[in-house]
């Protein structure tokens, strides 16, 4: 007993799309034998004869608990006919936890996993962790996206600097514009989910563990540092928006140039 008690057990969160579709999901694990629990923003689905627990949530995040790799393998495919805007790359952090005399959240000594002690199988002891969990996986999807819209746009504002201008044809440079502003708009769109979720305004014996969990990720600092990246896609769009409207007035002025120095020569034509 005392070594089951101290094993330990897989507990992985997933983010592979922008949002589920958590009614489609709770309907079709429903009518496999599931027990599926449907809330406002996350379904927990669960079976009577196996110690796990999934939970999925509608951003687009899942967390599992107690599965093995190849089970979480099937989950992944599974979730793939209800995602709603999927993912060219599917973010994942992994943990383990096992059962002891208090919940708490810990670095292993000696492996490279964060190790989550339950005092319980409490079942919405897990949701509230789980939370904090699909939080930051979520964080981390938003992370690369601006990560990669800036490494892929750093070389501008040097180009601008060394140059004067923007190489980039007006289309390439709209295209870019697009993209910087999907990025943004696509995190301010979902900012919210970063917030203090509704569950616990109704459960706030359950909230001291999703604050454990978020603080122990460093949810906060990297909320700030996330607005911060959002600050550069911003400029990095200013300047961009700054050289198509350049070249368009250069464009004008050329068209004005031309038409004057057209109206010129037939003034002097007809002289």
């Amino acid at each position: 007993m005392e070594n089951a008690k101290h094993s330990f057990m897989r507990c992985v969160a997933y983010c592979t799309a922008s949002s589920y579709d958590l009614a489609g999901l709770a309907g079709a694990y429903k009518r496999k034998g599931f027990t599926t629990r449907l809330l406002r923003d996350v379904l927990h689905i669960s079976a009577i004869d196996t110690p796990v627990d999934i939970y999925l949530f509608n951003h687009g995040s899942f967390v599992c608990w107690g599965l093995k790799k190849s089970q979480e393998l099937k989950w992944l495919e599974r979730v793939k006919k209800y995602s709603i805007g999927p993912l060219g790359t599917i973010e994942v952090d992994h943990f383990c936890f096992r059962f002891g005399e208090e919940t708490s959240i810990d670095a292993h000594d000696r492996f490279k996993l964060d190790v989550l002690t339950l005092d319980s199988d409490n079942p919405q002891i897990k949701l509230a962790i789980s939370y904090g969990l699909a939080q930051s996986i979520k964080l981390e999807a938003f992370e690369d996206a601006i990560v990669s819209a800036i490494r892929k746009n750093s070389a501008l504002p040097q180009e601008i600097a060394s140059r004067g201008i923007i190489s980039l044809s007006r289309g390439s440079i709209f295209k870019r514009m697009g993209e910087i502003f999907i990025a943004r708009s696509s995190i301010n769109l979902n900012s919210e989910y970063l917030d203090m979720p509704e569950f616990f305004w109704r459960n706030p014996n359950l909230e001291p563990f999703y604050v454990m969990t978020k603080k122990f990720l460093d949810i906060p600092s990297r909320v700030l540092v996330l607005n911060q990246k959002l600050d550069v896609l911003q400029e990095l769009l200013a300047i961009l928006n700054s050289q198509v409207q350049h070249r368009h007035s250069s464009m004008l002025e050329m068209v004005i140039i031309i038409l004057i120095f057209a109206e010129i020569t037939i003034s002097l034509l007809h002289l």
